[in-house]
This record gives C-alpha cells, structure tokens and sequence, in this order.
C-alpha cells in the first residue's frame, strides 16, 4: 500500500462540495458538481486541476498565450537536447574518418629512385613487359632497380608508381 492512498480520493483531492459526476470519453474531460448545482470541467486528459464552468471558451489571447508556451516549451526542449546531438554527430564523424583512412586509396606511395632512375606513373593497360620493353631492360631487371622491391608485376595499378632507368 503506498504512502498517500489515502489522499487519492475525490474528498482529498477536490475543492469542498465538489464532486464528480461524469466523463467524456471523446474530449477527455471530467465533469464536476459543486454544492449550489453548478458544473464545472476540467483540463481534457486531467483527472485534477484547473476547474472552469461548463461550456468555458477560452479567450483568443488565452489561447496565443496557451500556444506561445508550447513553443516555448518546444524551444527549451530541443536546448537541451542540441549538446547531446551535437556530441553524437562528433564522434559519428570521427568514427567514419578514422574508419574511412584505414583503408583509403588516395594517398601515394612515395617512392625513392636510384640515383640513374625516376618515377613514371602506371597508366591504364601497361604491364612491366611493356615498360622494360619502352626503357629499354627486361622485367627481372626493371624490378632489380632501387626503388622497385614493393613492385608486383601481377597486381599493378593504375596510378601505381615504378621507377625506371634514364
């Protein structure tokens, strides 16, 4: 049994000589009696609290103000919630960055010739064939150069570099 039960009743909770009398369903209102006859409602979706006559219309500056506080509220909501987005969203991107480098094709190698040699890029269709037949060497010679220990002929790429003689 819990600590207030006994001030859960309508006598505990209702102005003196009220009493409840009704519920619609389709507004979610109650309907109160006081002591002289006269109805009264309560806030829809309310079981207590401000009680106004039957058939109450509020006024159009109640209702701005009504609807100036729920976008006040509204604000305030979103206020302090905007931090905790805000972190989510830094450590989302971080997350991506740092997954994204790891296997990231953009960068170049950089590759250090030997002194008689440079750097040429491999563009689409070239084999190391084709390159140590344009420079002049055979492919056992083409990757005894400096610079070329990382270099395998069965997985060039294009944009690949690969040193070759002068």
């Amino acid at each position: 049994m819990g600590r207030w039960v006994d001030r859960e009743s309508d006598e505990e909770r209702l102005p003196e000589g009220f009493k409840r009398v009704g519920y619609d369903a389709d507004t979610q209102q109650y309907t109160y009696q006081d002591a002289s006859g006269q109805y009264f409602s309560g806030e829809p979706g309310s079981r207590y609290g401000l009680l106004r006559p039957s058939g109450y219309q509020p006024s159009p500056e109640e209702i701005e103000q009504h609807n100036a506080s729920l976008k006040r509220s509204n604000r305030e909501s979103v206020r302090l919630m905007l931090p905790f987005v805000l972190l989510v969203l830094v450590v989302m991107i971080l997350l991506f960055k740092f997954i994204n480098t790891g296997s990231s094709t953009d960068h170049k190698e950089q590759v250090h010739c030997a002194e008689h040699a440079e750097p040429i890029t491999i563009k689409d269709g070239q084999t190391c064939w084709e390159i140590g037949e344009k420079y002049g060497v055979g492919v056992d010679e083409l990757l005894g150069i400096e610079g070329n220990e990382e270099v395998d002929c069965d997985k060039l790429q294009v944009g690949q570099t690969i040193c070759v003689p002068v």
